[in-house]
């Protein structure tokens, strides 16, 4: 998605904040979108100073997040991380905001102040009593004196009825209430402000804490994966806060670190097919076709149709008439111009047809590229445990590697069946390769059905140059005739080679025959014996 598309859907989303975002009020929203933008952009805004509780709050609370260790090393240079973490802000200020508003314990003393507020005084004079004996319940002489104001109202009100108040004792009692009514508002008020901050504390904690969990794991990923860095987004073909599989990579990495022999065998199975300069010769005929009207003299000149052209000559009557009304003058003008006019076809000329045949020679030097590869990966029960291990951390090593150089891989997992992973798109490839990391070995081996797809591919234009190799413990009858036919094809045609990795002492040695090398590998030691090492080292030169 082009950067300019991404600032668009993000000024839209701004704007849909500020105009529905239900937070504060739209002028206030203003300023927090502001302010919001000035984190990701500094200066984009002069933002003033506005005495609001929640939106210094809001300010607060969003300078907190951006202290977060490298969020904004993230965001910097990279529109989709800068959109993901807008658009998750502006989720979290709406959805803590009416979190905070709808859990409010205080809605039943709001009510009770809002039914005072509209008592009519001559209700009031039957009723005042109730109103400092409920204050004295809920706050203390020093946050509201309710003794004060019930000895002032039992002074001008007392027992009498509204009738036998005096102008003065009515306004008095008036004055009086009013002044209660707004002390009593501006505590409730406040305690619904504490209330309503304290869980909005406790929503921007959660997501803090959910904002540095996932720039912790996408540091770490990125550090695993560091030679394919570049190719991955934040949200690597996945939702933001989704469940990643950081854990199980960064486990075979470990693995891969631990075997060093592996990880040699990974980096040099990727230089099998070293760039080297060849000669390139091209002979090859090229033919020319021309095809021309001739005027054929001996041919009558007899109307056999109509066709689109400009020839005015032969122009149909019902074009014509489109020149007798303005309106539709442009309309014949422009057919004139695209020669879309009907007119009638002659049979006074033919079509003729000539050949003129060449030959050229192009001799190029050329670099070759270095080559993919083909993994194919035993998944079969009677590869579980030991090596099992090996053939993932095998898999590990060649996927680095394979991006590193930018190359193309092609994973085969295969027991009964076949699955198969092209790991040239890591981007869209992290799930299917953490997925097979977990997956358990079950089943048959059947090697057949990984040649014949290794096959195809090699048949492909993506993969017509890779080299093959099979990690498998062998254990197995044969190979189907077809298929070995198909191998031994491309090994005498093609130059491609197909390598064994052994991870078993019961190998089917028929089997490994046809292989143009074979390794083995000793599952009582650490590594890869040496015979491997030395056999990578004399192909890679």
């Amino acid at each position: 998605m082009a950067m300019t598309e991404i600032q668009e859907q993000l000024e839209q989303e701004y704007q849909r904040f500020v105009e529905f975002g239900n937070l504060l009020d739209r002028k206030m929203r203003r300023y927090l979108v502001h302010y919001l933008q000035n984190k990701l952009e500094p200066g984009r805004h002069v933002v003033p100073e506005l005495n609001d509780q929640y939106y210094a709050y809001f300010q607060q609370a969003l300078d907190e997040l951006f202290s977060i260790p490298g969020l904004l090393d993230l965001a910097e240079g990279n529109a989709k991380i800068t959109k993901q973490v807008v658009l998750d802000i502006l989720r979290w200020l709406r959805k803590s905001y009416d979190k905070a508003r709808a859990k409010n314990p205080y809605e039943d003393e709001l009510q009770r102040l809002e039914g005072w507020a509209i008592t009519p005084m001559h209700v009031f004079v039957r009723r005042w009593p109730n109103l400092p004996t409920f204050l004295r319940t809920q706050y203390s002489r020093e946050e509201i004196d309710s003794n004060f104001y019930q000895h002032r109202f039992q002074q001008l009100i007392g027992n009498k009825d509204f009738d036998e108040l005096t102008a003065d004792e009515k306004a008095g009692a008036e004055r009086l209430l009013k002044d209660v009514l707004a002390q009593w508002d501006a505590r409730l008020h406040a305690k619904i402000l504490d209330f309503q901050l304290k869980k909005l504390d406790e929503e921007k904690e959660a997501f803090t804490a959910l904002v540095e969990k996932k720039v912790d794991e996408y540091q770490k990923l990125y550090e695993l994966v560091s030679p394919f860095s570049d190719y991955l987004g934040w949200d690597m073909s996945r939702e933001l806060w989704e469940e990643t599989s950081f854990d199980i990579l960064e486990q075979y990495n470990e693995l891969l670190e631990d075997e060093r022999s592996l990880k040699e065998l990974a980096e040099m199975l990727g230089r099998m097919r070293e760039a080297e300069i060849e000669i390139e010769e091209e002979t090859f005929e090229k033919t020319i076709i021309r095809q021309e009207w001739k005027v054929d003299e001996t041919a009558k000149a007899e109307i056999v149709g109509v066709h689109e052209s400009d020839d005015l000559n032969n122009l149909l009557s019902a074009e014509a008439s489109l020149l007798g009304d303005e309106d539709t003058e442009l309309l014949f003008l422009k057919k004139y111009a695209d020669k879309n006019l009907m007119t009638f076809r002659y049979e006074d000329r033919k079509l003729v047809r000539s050949e003129d045949q060449l030959t050229e020679i192009n001799q190029r030097v050329r670099q070759k590229e270095k080559g993919p590869f083909i993994v194919c990966v035993d998944t079969s029960e009677s590869m579980t445990g030991r090596p099992e291990q090996i053939a993932k951390v095998l898999c590990m090593g060649i996927l680095k590697m394979a991006i590193n150089e930018n190359r193309r891989a092609y994973l085969i997992n295969f027991s009964r069946g076949i699955k198969t992973l092209d790991l040239y798109n890591i981007a869209d490839s992290i799930d299917e390769i953490a997925a097979f990391l977990r997956m358990s070995f079950y089943g048959g081996t059947d090697v057949s059905l990984a040649l014949y797809e290794t096959i195809r591919q090699l048949k492909g234009n993506d993969y017509e140059d890779a080299d093959v190799l099979i990690i498998s413990d062998f254990i197995m009858y044969k190979i189907d005739d077809d298929v070995l036919r198909e191998v031994r094809y491309f090994q005498q045609n093609k130059g491609t080679q197909f390598h064994s990795l052994t991870l078993s002492e019961e190998a089917n040695p028929e089997v490994l025959e046809f292989f143009d090398t074979n390794w083995v590998y000793d599952p009582k030691q650490k590594g890869v014996i040496r015979e491997l090492t030395a056999g990578l080292q004399e192909i890679r030169h």
